[in-house]
Order: structure tokens, then C-alpha cells, then sequence
């Protein structure tokens, strides 16, 4: 990502290669699609007939899907539950159809819509880490930071029905991240937001990606694209069009 970070902290673990005690192996791909086309109609098929097209995206790297519709929000919604002939997934080398515990466990997910219990904002952040399996104490220490982060200080007693756009944009990402996943997939996380939300979102991201995991994020706009994410790929009809390019700053 090319925000930078105010240095802020906030609880996360460091997945890079080489950090664990006596070193570590080389990472596989964060993210691997691997999908055989029919050689049908469409703006990704033209011309494919039948050719497998691979999609890697590596370790700490943000990767944008754009779509003028919804459909980088269905690719990214169905990525780890689609059963389709000619698709493969595998998150960190895992399958999602044959070990979906433990790619549960890797993937942290702001869905279509942003859905969140109407609670207030510290009860729904604490929520989503006890969902993930961690300790009463352990979400709370990660709801402290991550309040702080992303700026909620000041609306973390208010429910989360009375958020501004950008709020709830935050508040969905720090939900995301409570159990430190090692990849983020969001649906349109930094559309429509305002800039304070924005700034916010893409400092928090940008420190994630540097020192934790890997991005991918829906979004309608190639100018936030190019903006934020360090490659791009369009997505027409729900399928990825193998068009990943550096984004342009």
C-alpha cells in the first residue's frame, strides 16, 4: 500500500518470512484462484478457450477487484465456499473445501453491506474476537488497540445503527481484524466513505499489509484502485479478468 503509518499500535503478530523462532519458510501464495474458462461469451473470456487462468497474489501485498457493478463483491463473497467444476482456491497452500477450520481461521471478512450486531461499538468489536475463539481478555486487549486505530475512541458507547458511513466502515474492519487474520477480503470498504474514514482505513491497512498479511478489496472505482492498492484486477460477470497490473500513482 503507499499511505504511511502515524506508528500507531495496535495488536498484531508478524507473519513474515523469517520471524519465527530459527526461521522461517518462505510463505506460499496468500491467495491463489485458479479457474479453467469454458471459452463462453464475456468480456474475460474472449478469446480464452478453455486456457486456465490463474490468479496469485503474494504475501503482504493490497490487491484491489473492481467492478462497475457487484460483481467484485460475488467474486469476493463466494471466493471460499465456491464449489463451481474448474475453480481451485487455496489460502496459505490450505483449501478452503477440505480444511475450511483452518482457512476460517486465516481469513478476516468485511461482508456485502457491512452487516454488524446492533450493539454499541465496543460490545460489537469484543463480539467478533470471542466469535474467533479468543479469551474475554485477549478481545478486549485487541478491542482497546484497535479502537485507538481506527479512531472510535469517541463512538465506542454509541450503536452501531448511529454511525456515519465512514464509522461503520471502520468499525467493520476492526472487527475483521480482532483475531489477526493473515488475509483481509473487503467488500467496498473505502467507498463512499469520507476522508478522515479513509485516511484512517488506509493507514490501519497499510500497517496490516507491512508487518501481518494480505489485502483484497472490492471496489467501483479505479481511481480509489490506483490510489490504494499496490495491482488491480477487473472482475465482469462475477469472474476475474486477468488484467492484474501495478496500480499507477
Amino acid at each position: 500500500m503507499h499511505r504511511g503509518s502515524d506508528g500507531r499500535r495496535f495488536a498484531v503478530h508478524d507473519h513474515r518470512p523469517g520471524t519465527a523462532p530459527g526461521g522461517a519458510r518462505p510463505e506460499p501464495m496468500a491467495l491463489e484462484v485458479r479457474h479453467t474458462a469454458d471459452g463462453g461469451s464475456g468480456a474475460c473470456a474472449s478469446g480464452s478457450g478453455g486456457r486456465e487462468r490463474v490468479l496469485r497474489i503474494e504475501p503482504h501485498s493490497c490487491v484491489a477487484a473492481v467492478s462497475d457493478d457487484e460483481s467484485a463483491d460475488r467474486f469476493l463473497a463466494r471466493l471460499l465456499c465456491d464449489d463451481r467444476p474448474g475453480r481451485a482456491v487455496s489460502v496459505h497452500g490450505l483449501d478452503p473445501r477440505t480444511d475450511p477450520t483452518a482457512v476460517r481461521r486465516l481469513v478476516g471478512v468485511v461482508s456485502v453491506g457491512m452487516p454488524l450486531p446492533e450493539v454499541m461499538v465496543h460490545e460489537a468489536l469484543v463480539a467478533a474476537g470471542r466469535h474467533k475463539g479468543l479469551s474475554a481478555e485477549t478481545a478486549a486487549q485487541r478491542t482497546a488497540d484497535l479502537t485507538d486505530a481506527l479512531g472510535l475512541r469517541a463512538v465506542e458507547r454509541v450503536p452501531v445503527s448511529g454511525l456515519s458511513p465512514g464509522q461503520r466502515s471502520r468499525t467493520a474492519l476492526g472487527c475483521a481484524l480482532l483475531h489477526v487474520p493473515k488475509l483481509l477480503l473487503l467488500c467496498h470498504l473505502l467507498d463512499e466513505v469520507d476522508s478522515t474514514s479513509e485516511k484512517i482505513i488506509c493507514r490501519v491497512l497499510s500497517r496490516y499489509t507491512a508487518s501481518t498479511g494480505t489485502v483484497v478489496f472490492s471496489t467501483r472505482s479505479w481511481q480509489i484502485a490506483h490510489a490504494v492498492a499496490d495491482r488491480a484486477f477487473a472482475v465482469h460477470d462475477g469472474e476475474m479478468c486477468l488484467d492484474c497490473r501495478s496500480a499507477a500513482h
